[in-house]
């Protein structure tokens, strides 16, 4: 009888041991289930990442690319201006708005750039370095290591044409000074 009840136990047992095998394993497979539709969704979006990724690194090598096309002013920019400068606006004791300036301007490059070298009528000359990008000038000052920073000039000029040029100028100064010109470019007549 002993024999009977010990067998009748472990049949039991081992009855009761499989239906809890069988629903961990369920559970386990349902898990991995989940688990592995999440992993799906989290690659889909790293793909996607990636996707834009290589998008914006194109983009901004063809916008290199373009930029680096442009070696020398076109023929309609390159060489002598005169320029009309009208304080605009100024929180500087030694600018006045109405202020005007005339200048000599002349567009030039080499093979590190484009060039604007600027001469006033008291022969004081600037250089500033352009880009020329999407029919837009833009130019900042180049000041050397000797003469220190007494501030930063930066030339703007949105409208381009074969007899007129226009945009404008900002100087600041040490002191929180600005100034703001309107500028005017004339071929020079020679």
């Amino acid at each position: 009888m002993k024999k009977i009840q010990y067998i009748i136990f472990l049949s039991i047992l081992i009855t009761s041991c499989n239906r809890n095998g069988n629903a961990d394993l369920q559970e386990r497979e349902t898990l991995l289930a989940q688990k592995e539709k999440d992993f799906a969704l989290k690659e889909n979006e790293y793909k996607g990442l990636i996707a834009m990724r290589d998008s914006l690194r194109s983009a901004k090598l063809k916008a290199a690319d373009t930029s680096a096309v442009v070696r020398s002013w076109p023929d309609s920019i390159a060489g002598l201006w005169n320029s009309r400068l009208i304080c605009r606006a100024s929180t500087c004791n030694n600018y006045v708005i109405g202020d005007q300036r005339n200048e000599q301007w002349q567009f030039t490059a080499d093979s590190t750039g484009l060039y604007l070298k600027t001469t006033s009528k008291n022969k004081t000359m600037n250089l500033f370095k352009g880009t020329l990008q999407d029919n837009r000038i833009t130019l900042v000052e180049q000041r050397d290591s000797i003469g220190g920073s007494r501030g930063k000039i930066q030339i703007n000029i949105d409208l381009i044409g074969a007899n007129l040029m226009r945009g404008t100028q900002t100087i600041q100064t040490k002191g929180d000074c600005q100034a703001n010109f309107s500028v005017e470019l004339t071929p020079n007549e020679k």
